[in-house]
C-alpha cells in the first residue's frame, strides 16, 4: 500500500526533531530550567510592602489629600481604579486591601469601606493595621473638614495568586518562541549549507507537503511543550490553572505559527549559522525581556509599555495568562488573537520573500 508523501515527511521530520538534542535543549529544557529557578526563588513572596487599592468616589479635596498621604507611606504600594477593577484584583490576590472613599467623605462622619484579602491573612493584617493608623491620623488632621473617619472592614475570599501563576504562562510563551525561532533557524540553515534542500527540490516531492510536514512537526512540539510545562507548574509549583486547555493549545499553535514563519525568514536571509545566530538572538532577546515573560510590563516606563504591547510575544503571553489565570474564553482575548493573526500574516509574507532553497 502506497504511503502518503505528506505522512512520510511528517513522520521523518518528527523523528529527526526528537533526535536533535540541541533543539530539545533550547525549546524544552531551557524553559523548564528557567521556570524551576524563578519558581524556587519566588519573587512574589516575602515582600516588605503591601498592595492597597483605593477607589475614589468623592473626587474632592479631602479624598485627593488622603490618596496623596497614602502614597507617601513607604510600606504601601498604592493602586487606584474603579471598584469592580480593584475588587477583581483583590479576588485574584493582587491586592491585600481595597479602600473605598465614599462620595460623602469630607461632609461629616464617614465610614471608609475596606475590603481585605482573606486568602492572605499575613499581608492583610499588615494592610489593615496601616489603614487603621492612617485613618486615625487623617481624622485628626481633617478635624475641621471631616469630624470623624472610621474603617469598616469586610473580608473577600481570593484565589491568592502567586508569582508562579504569572510565570508559567510566560514560560509557555517563551518556549513557543524558542521552538519557532531556534528550532527552525539552525536546522534549515544547516540543510541549506549541506545542499539537502536543493536535493529535495530535485525529487518528486511537492513543496507544500514538505512545508506542511515541518509545520505539523513544530506545532506538535508546541503542544507537547504546553502540556509538559503546565504539568510541571501544576505538580511542583501548585500553579492555579483556571482556564480551558483547548483554548490554551489554540493560542499556542497560532502563536507558534508566527515564530515558525520568523524562523523561516531568518534562515532564508542567512547564509550560515554564524550569521543566523546573531539575527535570531537580536530578535529573541528583546522579545524575551520586554514582553512580560518574567515580570509585569507595568514596571516599565510608559513609553516602553506602549511600544512593547504590540510585540508578538506580548500578544501570546497576555492571551495565555488571560486563559490560564482568569479562565478567559477565546472571545474575551479576541484583541490578542487579532494581534497574533496580524503578526502571522506579516511574518508569512516576509518568510515567503526571503526564504531560499540554497545558499546564494
Amino acid at each position: 500500500m502506497k504511503t502518503n508523501p505528506f505522512v512520510m515527511l511528517t513522520w521523518s521530520s518528527l523523528k529527526a526533531y526528537f533526535r536533535n538534542r540541541g533543539a530539545i535543549f533550547f525549546s524544552l529544557l531551557v524553559p523548564l530550567m528557567i521556570m524551576g529557578i524563578f519558581g524556587l526563588i519566588n519573587f512574589g513572596g516575602g515582600t516588605s510592602s503591601v498592595n492597597i487599592g483605593v477607589v475614589d468616589q468623592a473626587h474632592n479635596q479631602v479624598s485627593d489629600r488622603l490618596i496623596t498621604n497614602l502614597k507617601g507611606i513607604k510600606a504601601v504600594k498604592l493602586h487606584t481604579g474603579s471598584l469592580d477593577a480593584e475588587k477583581q484584583q483583590l479576588q485574584q490576590g493582587n491586592r491585600d486591601l481595597v479602600a473605598v472613599l465614599p462620595a460623602s467623605i469630607g461632609q461629616g462622619s464617614t465610614a471608609i469601606t475596606a475590603y481585605y484579602n482573606q486568602g492572605n491573612p499575613q499581608n492583610s493584617q499588615v494592610a489593615m493595621a496601616i489603614m487603621n493608623q492612617f485613618v486615625d491620623r487623617a481624622s485628626f488632621a481633617f478635624a475641621g473638614v471631616s469630624p470623624a473617619l472610621t474603617l469598616d472592614a469586610k473580608p473577600v475570599q481570593s484565589r491568592n495568586l502567586t508569582y508562579v501563576d504569572f510565570l508559567v504562562p510566560g514560560m509557555i510563551g517563551l518556549s513557543i518562541m524558542q521552538t519557532g525561532l531556534f528550532g527552525v533557524v539552525f536546522t534549515f540553515v544547516q540543510w541549506k549549507q549541506r545542499g539537502i534542500l536543493r536535493r529535495l527540490m530535485a525529487t518528486p516531492m511537492r513543496v507544500r507537503d514538505f512545508f506542511f510536514s515541518q509545520l505539523v512537526t513544530r506545532l506538535t512540539t508546541v503542544a507537547l511543550q504546553i502540556a509538559v510545562l503546565l504539568a510541571v507548574g501544576l505538580l511542583l509549583f501548585h500553579f492555579h490553572f483556571a482556564g480551558n486547555l483547548f483554548y490554551l493549545l489554540i493560542v499556542g499553535i497560532v502563536g507558534g505559527g508566527v515564530f515558525l514563519a520568523m524562523g523561516l525568514a531568518i534562515s532564508g536571509a542567512s547564509k550560515s549559522e554564524e550569521t543566523a545566530a546573531p539575527i535570531a538572538n537580536l530578535v529573541s532577546l528583546p522579545l524575551m525581556f520586554l514582553s512580560g515573560v518574567f515580570f509585569s510590563r507595568s514596571s516599565m516606563p510608559e513609553w516602553l509599555q506602549t511600544i512593547t504591547q504590540f510585540s508578538p510575544l506580548t500578544y501570546v503571553t497576555d492571551a495565555l495568562r488571560s486563559i490560564s489565570i482568569d479562565g478567559a474564553s477565546l472571545w474575551a482575548i479576541r484583541t490578542d488573537l487579532l494581534g497574533i493573526l496580524i503578526w502571522l500574516a506579516i511574518a508569512a509574507v516576509i518568510a515567503n520573500r526571503l526564504f531560499k532553497w540554497e545558499v546564494v
